[in-house]
């Protein structure tokens, strides 16, 4: 993790695992830079006007608009930002979820958000971090965790498709987490899966054996969050996938 200089904070929340706090505009070091290499090529981005997503037993998450040093606008990055703060307690497993989620993005794992810089030091309080995540998945009809309530049809097909290739995916990484947790579009169907802090190697065993209950309760819980009226879909589509891979 990195250090910047603290300024003046402008906005405040508390919480009962600590307090956040940002200034506005609110500096990032390192984003789109490899962790091994920030130190000597990263550079500061500036985000602003954070919005409370939700907090767990990790941290907390905001949303960020990209700004410029000065305050104003960035027409140079698009989209927002999530930026997840650690608790002091959780600050390994936060680093840990964002080494995840890049040991996801090179497998080509689809479907799941990516943390796209270094953990950075949470500037107002020793021994935290923060870690800046992407996309901040908006949608004009809404945001459900469930496929059922999702727009009958193709849409739904296409949140089922998500689901099976995201599954797939890990399993090929070696990557199961516990406790799934996706965002879908109602409108559309399309899938993020967020929050990775209980994501682990399938093989972290000491004896370096699979986790064979840890990867029957995984796919227990993606299966289950596809509705019976889909199963035979769902069974036909896995088929599919499951073939193309034995084919690479």
């Amino acid at each position: 993790p990195f250090f910047l200089a603290v300024e003046e904070p402008k906005y405040f929340w508390n919480f009962p695992n600590g307090g956040v706090q940002f200034e506005d505009p609110f500096p990032f070091l390192g984003i789109g830079s490899d962790t091994e290499n920030v130190e000597n090529n990263g550079q500061l981005s500036y985000f602003g006007d954070p919005v409370f997503l939700g907090s767990g037993g990790s941290g907390a998450v905001f949303s960020f608009s990209p700004k410029s040093a000065s305050g104003g606008s960035d027409s140079d990055m698009n989209g927002k930002v999530a930026i997840k703060v650690s608790w002091k307690r959780s600050r390994s497993t936060v680093e840990n979820e964002c080494q995840i989620l890049r040991t996801l993005e090179k497998s080509g794992v689809p479907h799941v958000e990516k943390c796209i810089g270094p953990p950075n030091e949470y500037r107002y309080e020793d021994g935290r971090v923060m870690i800046a995540l992407t996309p901040v998945v908006e949608s004009p009809r809404g945001i459900t965790t469930s496929i059922q309530d999702v727009d009958s049809g193709n849409a739904q097909q296409i949140a089922v498709k998500c689901v099976v290739e995201t599954m797939v995916g890990m399993l090929r990484a070696n990557i199961i987490t516990v406790d799934v947790q996706p965002l879908i579009e109602m409108n559309t169907g399309k899938v993020l899966f967020i929050d990775f802090t209980e994501a682990r190697n399938i093989f972290e065993g000491s004896d370096g054996s699979a986790d064979a209950a840890g990867i029957v309760g995984f796919c227990s819980e993606m299966m289950a969050l596809i509705p019976e009226s889909l199963r035979d879909f769902t069974i036909s589509y896995l088929k599919e996938r499951v073939e193309s891979v034995e084919m690479e």
